[in-house]
């Protein structure tokens, strides 16, 4: 738990994030100024704090991960239904 809450991040830390949340956006099409990608950021760093320290583990525990996975692809389609449906 100590390292979970002590966890700091240098830039290869931030990198592997960084990559890792980018790769989740482009997949999930939403854009970053979207709720959903703040959500998403905030979900990858526990992610990476839970001990996926590598840019593989990563993408595997987002992969399995229920709302980065089904969840958040949903909201962005209807997201999407909604803004089309504003115009």
């Amino acid at each position: 738990m100590r390292d979970f809450v002590n966890a700091t991040f240098g830039s290869v830390e931030l990198d592997i994030i960084s990559r890792a949340l980018e790769e989740w956006r482009t997949s999930i099409g939403i854009e970053r100024a979207a709720p959903e990608y703040e959500i998403a950021a905030a979900t990858v760093v526990t992610l990476f704090r839970e001990g996926n320290r590598t840019l593989p583990e990563l993408q595997a525990a987002i992969s399995a991960h229920q709302w980065l996975s089904r969840g958040a692809v949903e909201m962005a389609k209807v997201s999407v239904h909604a803004a089309s449906n504003a115009s």
